[in-house]
């Protein structure tokens, strides 16, 4: 069977909440706010195999996918974010 969540790879210790500290200083969120960051693998032609997803809910909502896995993601690239 397919891991299209990528649950059979070793988790990435700590990233993501570095990643979401990261967005909260970035985006001037109080620490209230909800951050999401997801690892996932993509399957389809084009894509990369494994990409971050950083989403904020609420009024601030936003999203963005970083074609890289969670452990690589780095402040600089949190904050390239538009």
């Amino acid at each position: 069977m397919d891991d299209i969540l990528g649950l059979g790879r070793p988790a990435a210790t700590g990233a993501a909440a570095r990643i979401k500290a990261w967005t909260r200083a970035a985006r001037g969120l109080s620490d209230d706010a909800v951050v999401m960051v997801s690892e996932l693998r993509c399957h389809e032609a084009g894509c990369p195999d494994v990409e971050t997803v950083i989403a904020v809910m609420g009024d601030a909502g936003a999203r963005t996918k970083l074609a890289k896995p969670m452990a690589d993601v780095t402040e600089a690239d949190v904050r390239s974010w538009p």
